[in-house]
């Protein structure tokens, strides 16, 4: 005999149908909770919290808060739905508490992978995975806040598309081949990501091919790094999007080059590089003319080239820069043409004198050549800017890394006002005297 048929109960129905709409609208946020001590049969609350991540995530809707305590979680994470615009999903570590997603002994090689939109991660340790810490594919509007990604093969990757996605107060550090890294991946082109108060450093063999923070070839563009630091690895920021913008950023100790740029329309701004292995400034051919635009950068002390300019089709257009502490060459053009540069209102210094600028490795101008204007005569460039002989009389404490003016630097007031940005690297207005100063920093910041 069958059994009757169950009487279909329309209020529920209509009561699960406003219960996903209302999730699915971010209408009635959670906090949902999770402990190492909690239970996946839990109902996720604050006293009887979930297990493990992903359960929650399974569970997490549109304007929901998952809430983690503190301890280390031996799991992989995939995203499972997205958020949206009004109401993000959000994976957060509970306030002042460690929580740390630990790959040791996991048989996945990803920790975080995210391919949804409109979702958040905040305050996470990322560690000890054999490929990518966090890997971010085909999404958008990610955002990737006070997190530390370290002793990963990859620290964070974006490919596949993903855009419009926000790392602010992100360390990467002990990686193997990238620190951060966008590319298309196989895919499309990755576009419009912002970096703000992010730091890659500390590469594990920094001797490899190895960026600190890289936007791969294609037709990516809309990058901007904000007091984005990058040291330790072998280039700082190897940059292939076109029209990226490096505000305040720092480059140093890295084994190769501090900035290395390859796409057109890429300018840095209030930029410091200092101490790089073979040049602070590299302009790599990349088959397509390209202008590079820095305004009050501070580049000093590399071994070989100050700034390399690899083709004469590449422009470099400089202005209110110090280019100083070169121990070979400071300003190189490779190719025997005159150089495609604009510059003016620059403080030039090398410590070899002889070869302050050179073009072609034919023609060669010293420090002196630049101040009789020899250099300017030549090149049609640079009618206003300075020579120095003596570094200690630019900088507070060259052995220091001190790169700030000193007291009657000839930095001082000696810059191009329509040029120049309206604050310094440390946010200081500019002016502060009759004309802004040459560099990244001003003397009324320089007593600091």
């Amino acid at each position: 005999m069958m059994s009757p048929r169950q009487p279909i109960r329309l209020g529920e129905v209509i009561v699960a149908t406003l219960l996903i709409i209302t999730f699915s609208l971010g209408l009635h946020a959670r906090s949902l909770h999770v402990a190492v001590t909690g239970n996946d049969s839990n109902p996720g609350t604050e006293t009887a919290p979930w297990q493990t991540i992903q359960h929650a995530l399974q569970q997490a809707f549109p304007g929901d808060t998952i809430l983690v305590a503190g301890g280390i979680y031996r799991e992989h994470i995939q995203s499972v739905r997205s958020g949206t615009e009004q109401a993000p999903i959000v994976l957060a570590a509970r306030t002042h508490e460690a929580v740390i997603l630990d790959g040791t002994g996991i048989d996945w090689s990803t920790g975080i992978s995210l391919d949804h939109d409109y979702l958040e991660l905040d305050g996470l340790e990322v560690r000890y995975w054999s490929s990518t810490g966090i890997w971010i594919s085909g999404a958008a509007f990610v955002t990737i806040r006070d997190c530390h990604v370290h002793h990963c093969v990859f620290g964070i990757g974006a490919g596949n598309g993903t855009h419009d996605f926000l790392l602010e107060r992100v360390e990467i550090s002990d990686f193997d081949l990238y620190g951060f890294d966008a590319s298309p991946s196989g895919g499309a082109d990755c576009f419009n990501g912002t970096f703000i108060d992010c730091v890659a450093h500390s590469a594990r063999d920094n001797d490899q091919n190895v960026d600190g923070f890289a936007l791969g070839h294609g037709s990516q563009q809309g990058f901007t790094f904000k007091r984005c630091e990058a040291y330790g690895v072998f280039d700082g920021f190897d940059i292939s999007a076109q029209g990226t913008i490096l505000e305040a950023c720092s480059s140093h100790e890295n084994g190769n080059a501090g900035f290395k740029i390859w796409a057109d329309g890429v300018s840095l701004v209030n930029c410091l590089a200092f101490d790089n292995g073979i040049c602070n400034l590299e302009l790599d051919w990349d088959g397509e003319p390209g202008t590079t635009t820095l305004r009050n950068c501070t580049l000093v002390d590399a071994p070989v080239y100050s700034i390399w300019v690899e083709n004469a089709m590449d422009r470099l257009d400089m202005v209110n820069c110090i280019v100083a502490g070169g121990d070979n060459i400071g300003l190189a053009f490779e190719q025997a043409v005159a150089p495609n540069y604009i510059g003016d209102y620059n403080l030039f210094h090398n410590d070899n004198g002889s070869r302050a600028i050179v073009v072609g490795y034919s023609d060669e101008f010293t420090l002196s050549d630049v101040s009789s204007g020899a250099w300017s005569r030549y090149s049609g460039q640079d009618s206003h800017s300075r020579v120095v002989h003596d570094l200690t009389t630019v900088f507070r404490d060259v052995d220091l890394s001190n790169f700030r003016l000193r007291l009657g630097s000839p930095a001082i007031d000696s810059g191009l006002a329509d040029e120049a940005p309206p604050e310094d690297i440390d946010g200081i207005p500019r002016p502060s005297g009759h004309a802004p100063d040459m560099g990244a920093w001003e003397f009324a910041n320089s007593a600091s």
